[in-house]
């Protein structure tokens, strides 16, 4: 599963990006960070920056890429985010990313990390060159208004703070010359969503766009959420495991839309002790939440019930099953379970219905 994530500067990608990968636990690919990394070592290296050629030569010499952490490295160095992140790189970056020969290795660079593995990529250009394949491509967009807004909010105290106008002008410029570059310019892919982050949470990003790769990629959270569910095809042979041994007893039963448990109505997360729970579709539309085995709910993350597909709810995790009207299940349960019910932080009433929004629309 391959998520090439695009946009203008200042839009968020690299923080989206980041939170992404970690909640889904697949590769991060910072693109620009490759860039700046290089820009940062032609300054230090006292390049002749007016020269393209001798810029070229520099850059294509240099290995890139990233440690375990995802911060990125030059010939096996680590180069800290202060310094990537630099007013003076960034003034400067253009150097390294409208050179052609510059672009062309790191391109080649890019792919290769990407090759064969899961991974979320950004960049201006990770939908349309690095990623031309990726199964989801998303063109996160905000405001020349909101970008500037976040700019100054993160400005260092240190520094001379320019004003929210002469920002907005800076970043419809930035965005005017990456949109004509010659090189790698930033485009809209046509199979592309395009998704503006003005109004909205971090977390609502991260939660809609995991929504649209699971659309893709319907198996995709399930080993994510392992500790907190065992999915089971009936369309394999044998029986789906609920409990071992013969002490208690279960209740069966059908579930139709509960008033609380609608689009739109949730407003809590139940967690079971004592023993596992178990449903499956039958009719209609049905997505499972979950958040985590805390002691309170965590980030809300949510599947779509599949037919001929049994889902067994671990004790001690946070979830609700939200159903559209005509909806049924079919549920098991150990007779002793013990349910306890927590309210939803508004943070997380966010994530929920972003999911919803995605899987059941109206």
């Amino acid at each position: 599963m391959v998520i090439a994530i695009d946009g203008p500067a200042g839009a968020g990608k690299s923080t989206v990006t980041r939170l992404l990968a970690r909640r889904l636990n697949i590769l991060y690919l910072d693109t620009g960070a490759m860039y700046r990394a290089a820009t940062a070592a032609l300054i230090d290296a006292g390049i002749d920056r007016e020269d393209p050629v001798a810029i070229a030569r520099f850059v294509s010499a240099r290995h890139i890429d990233f440690d375990d952490h995802g911060v990125v490295r030059l010939d096996g160095r680590l180069m800290p985010k202060e310094r990537i992140r630099s007013a003076q790189t960034t003034a400067e970056i253009w150097r390294v990313a409208n050179n052609p020969r510059c672009r062309e290795h790191l391109v080649k660079a890019q792919k290769e990390l990407v090759a064969g593995r899961d991974a979320v990529v950004e960049g201006r250009d990770a939908t349309t060159v690095i990623c031309p394949d990726a199964q989801l491509k998303v063109f996160l967009d905000a405001s020349p208004e909101e970008r500037a807004r976040r700019r100054l909010s993160e400005w260092p105290a240190d520094t001379v703070k320019p004003s929210l106008e002469e920002m907005v002008r800076t970043i419809r410029e930035r965005d005017s010359g990456d949109m004509k570059r010659e090189v790698g310019p930033l485009t809209l892919a046509d199979d592309a969503i395009y998704l503006l982050s003005d109004g909205l949470l971090l977390s609502d990003v991260v939660a809609r766009i995991t929504a649209y790769a699971v659309q893709r990629q319907p198996f995709l959270l399930e080993k994510v959420v392992a500790d907190q569910l065992v999915v089971g095809r009936s369309r394999q042979a044998g029986y789906v495991t609920v409990a071992h041994g013969g002490d208690g007893s279960w209740m069966l039963g059908l579930t139709n839309p509960d008033p609380e448990r609608m689009p739109g109505t949730t407003r809590s997360l139940t967690r079971n002790h004592g023993g596992r729970q178990a449903g499956t579709l039958l009719q209609g539309a049905a997505i499972l939440c979950l958040a985590g085995t805390h002691e309170h709910p965590h980030h809300v993350v949510a599947l779509p019930m599949l037919p001929q597909t049994w889902y067994v709810i671990e004790p001690g995790a946070w979830h609700a099953v939200i159903q559209v009207p005509g909806t049924i299940c079919a549920w098991s349960e150990a007779s002793g379970i013990r349910e306890e019910r927590a309210a939803l932080s508004p943070e997380q009433l966010a994530e929920l219905s972003a999911y919803v929004d995605i899987y059941l629309p109206k």
